[in-house]
């Protein structure tokens, strides 16, 4: 009793261990019977300065009570509940890093800056299983007992983790602070309520009173790959540097950009030599879609096995993730099966009750207003080309392109439109997952998208069959959305920037003198993702390939219109907006079959438009339309064929990223074996059995399992 006394007073001794055990925040029970582990502070460094990864800001008038939590949370060790970083309040206006329990003058003290020890990151990144380069030249689950194999020749310890992967895992750890048994709601929030395991600082997020949290720029690592990204036209991309600074989601994101961009120069090579030759042939025309249509496998082929050799060098093959519960999910609270948590469940009856109760409905719906539109398009289409036959005049002739231009700008608004009502319906579904969630989105978005975008030249090519028309149509549609699109990505960033500089003005700070890169950085706008440049791409492909008989220049406007979207996205990325969390990917995901679907609908159309034609007709004098149809329905099922004949040949993964990755899970099935022998002869020692009966019945053991 005299030595628990003795413990217990050292304890209490320590002003940190009283402020955790008199909150109430951390209960007796939990606290008090680990005593080793509450000696353990959550660093030495915690007063002095260091490198902040990561900035939260909260709202203006968040709770103190709150904020004082959360940094003791934050602060504490991983065996009390925290997260074991190191933190600094700033305040709002003056920016000066405040001391530890004093309030800083000049501003209320709601931006906290967020970083960690060296020792805590290698302990993050063992934990995350994160995946680094060994020296023996394969990519091995890191861990701090082989520190020694994962620093390259003259580097040190700092070397393992880039910037980018440690403020993924501080972010990793700042989200996985969760709700303890003695957590019932937010200090200061009563209404806001907790359940054991809940994610504190997504509870925080979706209630608005965290406003943002994102990393922090390296102003002389960003400097240096901007210059050799945006600034140097015509160069490689440097994908390793924008992977190391950005993470592999946007990596991939740009290395499929680069590589589609890359597979657009033959065939608008192609069609820049047909444009301006005699295009009426048949040959040519049947040889200019063939090329395309087996291009178009070509290129997705080739582009998963691209994307396997960048997932294996950047660690992310065969990524196995568990994912937790999307922040917005709600539900009644149940128990996880898997992990054994409480957390919410949904019923899936429920949800599937109203994705098509409710949600294919409202999609149907807004179809019907597509097509709707579209028919209004044709009759102003057939007005205009009405006035002109009467009178050719040089007004009518440009009346023609009225229509079709203002079918352009109305098809991008009701993208625009629907967008807001995919995001709302896909929420309102309540998915449980963020990989649901994004691929019911993805569903939505590419069905409208395409049924907008491309209905009504189905219907000039299958309905009206007019090619001049069709062509006209095709060409106003891409190069409309090529301009508005380029206008956004241009355009809208120049004006960003002058309306910070205007903000400085206007608050009486001189633009030209240096101002603080956090407080710069604050201002800046949240970058939205990838989604909508995927979304893009998809749209211009199947510009390009779904009626390449019809608009052989199609290809090289979109070449051109990448090369430049390639520098723009760059130039946001380095310049305009906050610096994204970097998130690890694979591949492309559920775009990558959407892109497949498209390519397999090109052969249909390719095919239909070639039949129909009045070269292929003169090309079977003899046979009459149905027996023209069955001749290009077969022929469109040898392309077919051979599309699946060369997907087959080409193998998504090379041989030697197979052999890598069967090497890796080798010798991760030798350690575990060894380390399982080095437990079991432990065991045996412990308990005093004789060496020599140990030493066979292990060594039998393991010549068996072998």
């Amino acid at each position: 009793m005299a030595v628990r006394e003795q413990q217990q007073k050292k304890l209490t001794s320590d002003p940190y261990h009283i402020e955790l055990v008199s909150s109430n925040y951390l209960t007796k029970r939990t606290v008090l019977p680990k005593m080793e582990r509450l000696k353990k502070k959550s660093s030495p460094e915690l007063d002095g300065n260091f490198h902040p990864l990561f900035v939260v800001e909260f709202c203006d008038d968040v709770n103190s009570e709150l904020l004082d939590w959360l940094v003791t949370r934050l602060r504490a060790g991983k065996s009390i509940g925290g997260a074991e970083l190191l933190v600094g309040r700033v305040a709002d206006k003056d920016g000066k890093v405040c001391e530890d329990g004093k309030v800083c003058e000049g501003g209320k003290e709601r931006i906290l800056h967020v970083g960690a020890t060296r020792q805590r990151l290698l302990e993050a990144a063992e934990m995350c299983g994160l995946r680094k380069r060994h020296r023996d030249g394969f990519l091995r689950d890191f861990t701090c007992r082989d520190m020694q194999g994962f620093i390259s020749d003259g580097k040190d310890v700092d070397s393992i983790l880039n910037e980018t992967e440690q403020q993924r895992l501080v972010e990793h750890e700042m989200t996985n602070i969760r709700a303890l048994e003695c957590d019932t709601h937010l200090p200061g929030y009563e209404k806001l309520t907790l359940y054991v395991g809940k994610s504190i600082v997504q509870k925080c997020i979706n209630n608005k009173i965290i406003l943002q949290m994102y990393p922090l720029h390296d102003k002389e690592a960003l400097k240096e790959l901007g210059h050799e990204w945006y600034q140097q036209f015509f160069q490689k991309q440097p994908l390793e540097a924008i992977r190391s600074y950005f993470g592999e989601k946007l990596g991939i994101y740009f290395a499929f950009l680069g590589f589609y961009t890359m597979s657009l120069i033959p065939p608008a090579f192609i069609g820049l030599i047909y444009f301006f030759t005699s295009w009426e042939d048949m040959n040519k025309s049947t040889f200019f879609a063939g090329f395309n249509l087996v291009w178009v496998t070509v290129f997705l082929e080739a582009w998963k096995r691209n994307c396997c050799e960048l997932s294996y060098a950047w660690g992310t093959i065969n990524m196995v993730h568990m994912e937790d519960p999307r922040p917005a999910f709600k539900g009644v609270m149940g128990k996880n099966l898997v992990t054994g948590r409480n957390e919410p469940t949904f019923p899936e009856r429920q949800r599937n009750l109203r994705i098509y109760g409710v949600s294919v409905p409202i999609v149907v719906c807004c179809l019907l207003v597509a097509i709707y539109v579209m028919l209004v398009y044709f009759r102003m289409e057939f007005w205009a080309q009405a006035r002109y036959k009467d009178n050719p005049s040089l007004f009518n002739s440009l009346l023609l392109l009225l229509p079709v231009c203002f079918y352009a700008g109305v098809v991008i608004a009701m993208n625009a439109a629907y967008r807001l009502v995919a995001f709302k319906l896909t929420h309102w579904e309540n998915h449980r997952l963020q990989s649901s969630y994004e691929n019911h989105l993805i569903v939505k978005l590419v069905l409208f998208n395409f049924m907008n975008c491309f209905m009504s030249l189905f219907y000039i090519a299958f309905v009206i069959q007019d090619m001049a028309l069709l062509r006209r149509s095709l060409a106003t549609l891409l190069i409309t959305l090529q301009i508005v699109g380029q206008a956004q990505e241009t355009l809208l960033p120049y004006l960003m920037k002058k309306y910070q500089k205007w903000c400085l003005q206007k608050e009486g700070k001189d633009p030209a003198q240096k101002i603080d890169q956090r407080e710069l950085e604050m201002r800046q706008q949240i970058y939205p993702g990838v989604f909508d440049d995927y979304l893009e791409l998809f749209l211009q492909f199947g510009y390009v390939f779904l009626f390449s008989s019809a608009y052989p220049l199609a290809a090289f406007w979109a070449l051109l219109n990448n090369i430049l979207e390639i520098r723009t996205d760059a130039f946001k990325l380095c310049r305009v907006f906050q610096r994204p969390l970097s998130q690890l990917a694979s591949s492309i995901g559920a775009w990558q079959m959407a892109f497949e679907i498209m390519g397999v609908i090109a052969v249909i159309t390719n095919c239909a438009l070639i039949a129909q034609s009045p070269q292929a007709r003169k090309f079977f004098p003899d046979s009459n339309e149905t027996q023209l149809l069955m001749i290009f329905v077969g022929v469109e099922h040898l392309i077919l064929a051979f599309k699946v004949c060369l997907a087959y040949v080409i193998p998504d993964t090379p041989d030697w990223v197979n052999i890598a990755v069967a090497r890796i899970d080798y010798e991760s099935r030798q350690a575990l074996k060894t380390e399982r022998s080095n437990r079991a002869r432990k065991t045996f020692q412990e308990q005093t059995v004789p060496a020599e009966l140990l030493t066979s019945e292990l060594a039998g053991a393991i010549e068996t399992e072998i």
